[in-house]
């Protein structure tokens, strides 16, 4: 059992995403909802792991507007 709480491990697998490319700078994310079922955890764990993700400035949260790769994702650059 990992000592890593899962929001952290959520974190870290959606940033091996924006690296691997498959969500560029700019591109939308899928919905909290649904990242909360393919990750299976609370919608409360993926909206803090996306708030963690969004304070380090690798994406961007607008209300009502989604939430976006940020152009230039400061952590995935430190890679």
């Amino acid at each position: 059992m990992s000592s890593t709480p899962t929001y952290r491990q959520i974190e870290s697998a959606i940033l091996d995403r924006i690296r691997g490319g498959e969500w560029e700078a700019g591109d939308l994310i899928p919905r909290e909802a649904a990242l909360s079922l393919e990750f299976g955890c609370a919608r409360a764990t993926m909206n803090r792991a996306l708030r963690e993700l969004a304070d380090e400035g690798v994406i961007e949260r607008r209300r009502r507007a989604g939430k976006r790769v940020a152009e230039v994702p400061a952590r995935a650059a430190r890679a």
